[in-house]
C-alpha cells in the first residue's frame, strides 16, 4: 500500500470513526446506567456484561469460516451493522428474551468489528506519526464525544429510551457509509479455526488482557458507580461524560506528540503512575457527587494520556507481524479474557459489602500488566506461519 493510499485509508476510517463514536457516546455510555434503573444490581450487571464477553469470546473463532467467505470487508460492514442494532433489544432488557437477544447481537457484532477495525487503523498509519495519527482520531472525535453524552442524557430524561436508543441504532448503521469508500484491506491471512488457537504474539495479548481487565474496573463498573453517585440521573452522568471526553481528548493529543517525539518510556511510567492514582481518586469519591465528577474528569484524562502509549505499541507490533488480522484477533481474545475476569473480580467487590466505590480497586492489577507489557516491548517476527488468504478486497465489493 502506498503513503497516499494509507493516508486515504486513515481519512475514511477517522471519518467512520467520529460517526461510530457520535452513536456510542449518545447511548454506549448510558448502558450500564439503564441496566441499574431497570432494577439490576451492580454485580448482576457486571455478570451480564462478564457472560457476554464470555460468548464474544467463543464467537471470534466459530465465526471465523464466516469471516473468511465474506472477506474482510464485508464482514466490517456486518460487525458495525449488528453493533449498531444492538440498541434495539436493549430498550426491552428486563424482560429474558430481549436480554439475551441484546447479549447475542452486541457479541456477535464486537467480535466481527473490532479485530478488523483495530488491524485496518494498524496497516493504514505509522511511518513514525503513529502517536499523532492516534491523538489526531481522539481530537476528531472530540466534538461528538463531548455533545453526544449531553444529548444523551437530555433524550433519556425528557423523553425515554426507546427514542434514545433508536436514534443511536440509525446514526450506528448511517456511521458506516465511509467504509463503503475504501477501496481494499490488507489486513494480512484469515487464520483458519486451528490456526487461530496459535498465539500471534505474547506480548500484544497480555497488554490486552491487561487493557481488559482494568476497563472492566474503570471502563464498565465505575459508571455505574458514577450514575448511583449522581444521584441516578441521566442528565448528570451525561455532564460528566461529556467534561470527561474533553479532558481525554486534550490529555491525549499532547501525549501523541510526546511518542511521536520518542518519550513512550517516559510517559509509561507516568501514565501508570496517574493511572493508580485515578483508582485512589475513585475510591475516595463516595462522600459528595462532586468528588466524583472530578474523579471521572481526572480518571478520562488519564485514559485521554494512556491510550496513545497502549495502541501506537499495539499497532507498530501489529504492522510489523506481517498479519495484522490474527495479530489483532489473539489479542482481543486476551482483552476478552482480562475483562471476563476484571467483571467478575468487581462483582464480587460488590457483593462483599464493601463501599460500590470499591469496585474499581480490582483495576490495579491490569494497570500493573499494562505497565510490564509496554515497558517488554521488543520487535515480533515479520510474518506469521499463516498460509492462507491474503484479504486484499473492495470493502463493499
Amino acid at each position: 500500500m502506498t503513503i497516499d493510499q494509507q493516508g486515504r485509508q486513515f481519512r475514511l476510517l477517522t471519518t467512520h470513526c467520529v460517526l461510530s463514536s457520535l452513536a456510542l457516546s449518545l447511548a454506549g455510555g448510558f448502558i450500564g446506567a439503564y441496566l441499574l434503573q431497570l432494577g439490576f444490581s451492580v454485580a448482576a450487571a457486571l455478570t451480564i456484561n462478564g457472560i457476554l464477553l464470555a460468548i464474544r469470546c467463543a464467537m471470534r473463532t466459530a465465526l471465523l469460516p464466516a469471516i473468511r467467505s465474506l472477506g474482510a470487508g464485508r464482514a466490517l460492514l456486518v460487525g458495525r451493522a449488528l453493533m449498531a442494532l444492538q440498541f434495539l433489544p436493549l430498550v426491552h432488557a428486563d424482560r429474558p428474551a430481549w436480554l439475551i437477544a441484546w447479549v447475542l447481537t452486541v457479541s456477535m457484532g464486537e467480535c466481527i468489528y473490532w479485530p478488523i477495525c483495530h488491524a485496518a487503523y494498524a496497516v493504514s498509519g505509522g511511518g513514525g506519526r503513529r502517536g499523532w495519527q492516534i491523538a489526531l482520531r481522539q481530537i476528531a472525535c472530540t466534538g461528538v464525544s463531548v455533545g453526544g453524552p449531553m444529548i444523551g442524557g437530555q433524550i433519556l430524561t425528557r423523553i425515554g429510551a426507546s427514542a434514545e436508543f433508536e436514534l443511536a441504532t440509525i446514526l450506528g448503521l448511517l456511521s458506516a457509509t465511509p467504509l463503503l469508500w475504501m477501496n481494499h484491506l490488507d489486513l494480512g491471512p484469515i487464520p483458519t479455526l486451528r490456526q487461530s488457537m496459535r498465539l500471534s504474539d505474547n506480548i500484544g495479548l497480555l497488554a490486552f488482557a491487561g487493557d481488559g481487565w482494568m476497563s472492566a474496573g474503570l471502563g464498565i463498573a465505575w459508571p455505574m458507580v458514577l450514575f448511583s453517585s449522581l444521584g441516578s440521573s441521566f442528565d448528570a452522568l451525561g455532564w460528566a461524560s461529556s467534561v470527561a471526553a474533553l479532558a481525554g481528548a486534550l490529555a491525549g493529543l499532547g501525549c501523541g506528540i510526546a511518542i511521536d517525539r520518542g518519550h513512550r518510556a517516559t510517559l509509561t511510567r507516568a501514565v501508570t503512575a496517574a493511572l493508580i492514582l485515578s483508582v485512589v481518586m475513585r475510591l475516595a469519591s463516595g462522600w459528595t457527587p462532586w468528588a466524583a465528577f472530578a474523579a471521572n474528569a481526572f480518571g478520562s484524562a488519564v485514559g485521554g494520556a494512556y491510550y496513545p502509549v497502549l495502541m501506537s505499541m499495539i499497532y507498530d507490533r501489529a504492522k510489523r507481524s506481517g498479519s495484522a488480522y490474527h495479530f489483532h484477533l489473539a489479542a482481543e481474545v486476551g482483552w476478552d479474557a482480562g475483562a471476563i475476569a476484571g467483571c467478575m473480580a468487581s462483582a464480587a467487590v460488590a457483593c462483599s459489602g464493601l463501599p460500590s466505590v470499591f469496585v474499581t480497586l480490582p483495576s490495579v492489577l491490569g494497570i500493573m500488566l499494562i505497565h510490564y507489557c509496554i515497558r517488554s516491548d521488543r520487535p515480533v517476527g515479520s510474518v506469521l506461519a499463516v498460509r492462507d488468504q491474503v484479504v486484499s478486497e473492495p470493502v463493499a465489493g
